[in-house]
């Protein structure tokens, strides 16, 4: 089987597409910038299933870690730091890299809607692949559950789901179903060239998220519904970077404009089952989160 790079792990997609990748017994490099811390949380994470791991030093920006990365590799799952805005800067001269080296396939982790929205990172790095040439499938999930728990738990530990998404709807879907999808995707044929939207089955106001919140754990949360203005500036104050911050309001802007919503079946299909839902998340993962901070 074809060697597979994958970067982003350990992280929220990234930790249980390895997960997904070995349990098809694909043969898997992790590309990290920091390798050896990557070594020990993949190891807690996965235990004994993380004993096959191959793990290279990839840092975007630091072109001497390019080559060796890539040696072997010849399908890569590429997800774009949070911190890396610039990505024809950043991550193309890496990318250039690897087709060098022999990728063939690349698969990347891009957003719901980065064909309309041409200005987010997502959509230059999709434009770039395909004009590179290589065989590509482009992954484009609604929003993640997950980030709920993890960029706005904060927040979310105070008892509020501060995002400026106005009362749009949004097809929330679950990051180990994502990362379920993308092991389809690299272990599999057919998906040369193509873009899968990833959605759950209903789409939801964020009051509706607040509500099912607190009928799992029993705490009062709610929707705070910031304006952009108020959510930039609290970010801020909380020490995010100001390009990140920016690619969060595209991302929320889609929510009000009323375009997150699509709903489609291409991940049920893909994983052959219903995806998980916002009821599930809340109960296996927001619950147990609140009740240990409480």
């Amino acid at each position: 089987m074809d060697l597979i790079g994958v970067t982003g792990a350990p992280g929220n997609v990234g930790t249980p597409l390895v997960a997904e990748l070995l349990a098809r017994g694909a043969r898997v490099r992790v590309l990290a910038r920091r390798p050896e811390h990557a070594r020990q949380v993949l190891g807690d994470e996965l235990g004994e299933a993380a004993a096959g791991l191959d793990y290279g030093h990839l840092d975007f920006g630091n072109r001497r870690t390019y080559v060796a990365a890539f040696r072997g590799v010849r399908r890569l799952f590429v997800t774009r730091p949070p911190q890396l805005s610039q990505v024809q800067r950043d991550m193309v001269p890496a990318l250039d890299v690897a087709l060098g080296a022999g990728v063939e396939h690349m698969a990347l982790l891009s957003i719901q809607g980065a064909e309309r929205i041409r200005f987010v990172p997502h959509a230059k790095l999709e434009q770039y692949m395909q004009e590179s040439g290589v065989a590509y499938t482009f992954l484009r999930p609604s929003f993640f559950m997950q980030n709920l728990t993890t960029t706005h738990l904060p927040e979310l530990r105070r008892g509020e789901i501060y995002v400026p998404a106005g009362g749009g709807r949004t097809s929330f879907v679950d990051v180990r179903d994502v990362a379920e999808a993308g092991a389809v995707v690299l272990t599999g044929e057919g998906h040369e060239n193509r873009a899968y939207e990833l959605t759950g089955s209903e789409a939801l106001t964020y009051g509706e998220v607040a509500a099912k919140f607190t009928a799992a754990t029993g705490r009062l949360v709610r929707y705070a519904d910031p304006s952009p203005l108020a959510f930039f500036r609290h970010m801020r104050a909380r020490g995010v970077a100001t390009g990140q911050i920016i690619v969060m309001e595209g991302i929320y802007a889609t929510a009000r404009f009323g375009i997150a919503g699509r709903v489609t079946p291409e991940l049920a299909r893909l994983l052959g089952r219903a995806p998980r839902s916002v009821d599930d998340f809340a109960r296996d993962t927001v619950a147990p989160l609140l009740r240990e901070g409480a």
